[in-house]
């Protein structure tokens, strides 16, 4: 610039310069074949920003160019200089509102540079944001809008010293329709030089590599499903990149295994821990992997073999990942990714304990040595050993008199045992429950475990009944059946009852009546007979007595008669219960029994069976039914005569009362008919006596009649 001002000086004068100098820059600006070109390592168009003078450019640019550019944090945007050592961000599409930071270099070995704008031409998918999206400050710049569309600004207003560099930030908003790659674009850039003399702005046209790099995303799953305490479990892990850059040299590491959920896990110094001290989970398989690359979208799987304990089962464990692997940028990074496996429980009563009996709940017996059966099976998947079952009472009043313990060294899947033992119960606690507590000890893969079962029992009292001092004797007339029924046991026998049940006795009178029937019905024939020959006689019905099963025939007079047998006729039988309700039978208390044996006829003495049958109920209200044998003597003096024809017993005493007493009264009218008849025939008599000459008169009591009139 000075050597030009001194060729003018030299050619045209002081006093010409102005007029010279001054069309000459005007011409050189608005002439296109005035502008060179260079590009951004080399290349520059330069623009004026229509400052009052511009910088002729020579064939040697010495203005900024463009040495770097990248996406950073908001937080280092206010930095004045970052190309030491950048923070590049990954950005991918739909990010929002970023900053893009574009690293600047002052060419110029001379001058420094101040007052810099630029306008940074964004590419599709991009837009302004922040003041570059503000109206009235673009107005200011609308001069750019002939080389940059769409266009974010950047300022910097520090002096820039001669070959220093600088950067400048953008505000960008990165929209979901933007593209993972580079972009070529533009970026104009308006400057001042400092200490060029007439100089005021200079703008340059420089291209920008612009680059969206993309972003990783890692995250990790559990592939496995429940894992099975005390055994070796596969378990399969994917890694999984969400994001829209290739993860690569991507190296995983399991770094905690086995604390639950929601706990922190200790990791000093990066070390791997196998097994953890609270949840006691061991890794047996590989602990690092080295998967290369992992594209987006896409995922790599590894794998191991773990040993939950016991103390493990039924809950959930954490599996921590640290992942190394170079992000978008190419930049080593670190992350830590957890997730976590579930541990099945344990199946529940795998050595099964249970009662074998009629009931659901065992019912000892007080005072006599009872036996309590249970079963021991294997309902698990695994084998057992060791097996050692134990039987304790709860109560002091019980006691275990057989054996109490059992040792059982093997028990295969699905193995099933009865084991039985005695027990005994004191008389105190009769009608009350009592308690057993039934503990099996075993070792199942490994690990020693124990189940136990309560075993409620109901203690009842004992009822044993026999009957003794049976004899017949005669009540009103009616031979009965006599004895006593004493209960030998420990309780009380509620609603006792008591009948005869068939038995010899039984069966050899009903033989009797059978043939009593047949000499019956033979002697009703002969007086039939006569009373056809005397006149007519009575006839009717008659019901025979009650018997055990049989019936009882006879010819009653005048009609129905009840409780005896018919007299030469014929009655039916009625069949009647012989049953009697005894109530309570206490303990050691004899009752007296007397059950009637009508139709007890011409039976042969001598003994007989017979045969009772009792119904009680015990302390829980449950019937029982026995059937009590036992023998009865008959004699001759009970047997009693069959009604045949050579009876020798009284006609009377086979009528029955109300024929008597019918009979009766007929004769007492015929009596009294008689003694009138023989008083009007007295009557009559003393009338002749007395001289009346009208005998015809006494006789003809109408005769009379007119003789009065």
């Amino acid at each position: 610039m000075s050597s030009t001002r001194v060729f003018v000086k030299r050619f045209f004068g002081k006093r010409m310069v102005p007029k010279i100098v001054i069309p000459i820059l005007i011409v050189m600006l608005f002439a296109p074949s005035a502008i060179t070109s260079l590009d951004a390592y080399g290349q520059v168009q330069t623009q004026d920003c229509f400052a009052p003078l511009t910088t002729i450019l020579d064939a040697t640019y010495a203005g900024p160019v463009v040495v770097d550019s990248y996406w950073v944090d908001q937080g280092t945007s206010s930095a004045t200089d970052v190309t030491s050592n950048p923070v590049k961000k990954e950005i991918g599409p739909g990010e929002g509102p970023s900053v893009f930071a574009v690293v600047f270099n002052n060419r110029n070995s001379a001058f420094p540079i101040t007052s810099v704008t630029a306008f940074l031409n964004l590419p599709s998918g991009f837009e302004p944001t922040g003041e570059s999206k503000n109206p009235q400050l673009l107005q200011k710049y609308n001069q750019a809008t002939r080389v940059a569309n769409n266009p974010a600004v950047g300022n910097y207003y520090g002096q820039v010293p001669a070959g220093a560099s600088f950067t400048m930030y953008f505000n960008i908003n990165v929209l979901p329709t933007a593209k993972v790659g580079t972009f070529t674009t533009t970026v104009v850039a308006n400057y001042v030089q400092v200490g060029v003399v007439g100089q005021q702005c200079t703008s340059a046209l420089l291209n920008v590599p612009f680059v969206l790099p993309g972003k990783v995303v890692l995250d990790a799953s559990t592939i496995t499903s429940d894992l099975a305490p005390q055994s070796k479990n596969p378990i399969s892990i994917a890694i999984e990149n969400k994001g829209s850059a290739d993860a690569t040299g991507v190296v995983a590491t399991i770094v905690n295994l086995g604390n639950s959920k929601g706990s922190t896990g200790s990791n000093s110094g990066g070390s791997v821990v196998l097994q953890s001290s609270t949840t006691q989970i061991v890794n047996l398989g590989p602990n690092t992997f080295n998967l290369g690359t992992i594209p987006a979208k896409s995922k790599a799987v590894i794998s191991t073999i773990v040993y939950p304990s016991t103390a493990a089962s039924g809950s959930t464990q954490e599996v921590q990942l640290q992942i190394n692997y170079q992000n978008a940028w190419g930049k080593l990074s670190t992350t830590t990714i957890s997730t976590g496996l579930v541990i099945a429980p344990n199946p529940p009563q795998s050595l099964n304990l249970s009662y074998l009996g009629n009931t659901t709940t065992p019912v000892i017996t007080a005072a006599t040595l009872d036996d309590l059966n249970f079963a021991v099976q294997n309902n698990s998947t695994n084998p057992m050993s060791n097996i050692l079952i134990s039987l304790v009472p709860q109560s002091t009043s019980v006691s275990v008199v057989g054996p109490s313990t059992w040792t059982i060294q093997n028990m295969e899947p699905g193995d099933r045992q009865v084991l039985t033992t005695k027990v005994y119960a004191a008389n105190t606690l009769i009608n009350t429950p009592a308690s057993f507590t039934l503990t099996a000890n075993y070792v199942s893969k490994g690990q020693s475990q124990t189940n136990s079962l309560t075993l409620g029992t109901f203690v009842v009292g004992d009822i044993k009944l026999q009957i003794y001092d049976l004899s017949i004797s005669s009540l009103g007339g009616t031979p009965n059946i006599a004895g006593n029924l004493l209960n030998q046991g420990s309780t009380t026998g509620l609603y006792t009852t008591i009948q005869l049940a068939p038995s010899q006795l039984l069966d050899a009178m009903r033989t009797a009546r059978l043939a009593n029937s047949t000499n019956n019905q033979n002697a009703q024939l002969s007086s039939q007979s006569d009373q056809g020959s005397s006149g007519q006689g009575f006839s009717g019905q008659g019901r025979g007595g009650q018997g055990f099963g049989g019936q009882a025939s006879g010819q009653g007079f005048s009609g129905q008669s009840r409780g005896g047998q018919g007299f030469s006729g014929q009655g039916g039988g009625q069949r009647g219960s012989t049953q009697q309700f005894i109530g309570d039978l206490s303990p050691d208390s004899p009752i007296p029994i007397s059950i009637p044996l009508r139709g007890l006829n011409s039976l042969s003495p001598g003994m007989y069976q017979v045969a009772f049958k009792v119904t009680y109920a015990d302390d829980l209200k449950n019937f029982h039914t026995v059937i009590l044998n036992s023998t009865v003597g008959v004699s001759g003096r009970s047997s009693q005569p069959s009604n045949t024809a050579n009876q020798q017993t009284s006609i009377f005493d086979q009528i029955p009362l109300p024929v008597i007493i019918g009979s009766a009264i007929a004769i007492a009218a015929l009596i009294a008919f008689l003694i009138k008849k023989k008083k009007s025939k007295n009557k009559k008599l003393k009338l002749l006596t007395q001289g009346d000459t009208d005998i015809v008169s006494i006789f003809d009591g109408t005769k009379k009649k007119e003789n009065e009139s």
